[in-house]
């Protein structure tokens, strides 16, 4: 969706716990999200998940809350995450270039959906800050 004129913004910091691709037996996403002066901010742990499916799930989960179309900022240091290519891979029926399945292809067609109504921008940023809280 392009961005159109009344769009609330909206900020979406997304952190998780490792930025390992690997397979992790406990591990925790947080979102925050930030829109004028309110914020929400969410945290929950799961256990047997890579590093790549966390992420995902947590920018599921965030986008989940959104009620209204609006103009939202990812930020993340997930270039796996702001690097998509949601289109080629929906018209490819979820496939990857090589026809092979593409991994987590279920929270990418959640995601793809979440995100039809709202203007998107990703940006890739330095989440150190947060990475080491518990």
């Amino acid at each position: 969706m392009k961005e159109e004129k009344g769009m609330q913004q909206v900020d979406i910091f997304l952190i998780i716990s490792s930025r390992s691709p690997g397979k992790m037996r406990r591990a925790w996403y947080k979102y925050i999200m930030v829109c004028g002066k309110h914020r929400i901010e969410e945290k929950e742990e799961v256990q047997e998940i890579s590093g790549h499916r966390l992420m995902l799930m947590c920018a599921v989960a965030a986008l989940k809350r959104m009620r209204l179309p609006s103009l939202i900022t990812i930020h993340t240091d997930s270039h796996y995450l702001a690097n998509n290519r949601l289109s080629d891979w929906e018209k490819a029926g979820w496939k990857r270039a090589d026809g092979k399945n593409l991994r987590n292809a279920d929270l990418w067609q959640q995601l793809s959906g979440l995100l039809r109504s709202h203007a998107v921008r990703f940006r890739v940023e330095d989440m150190g800050l947060y990475k080491y809280e518990k």
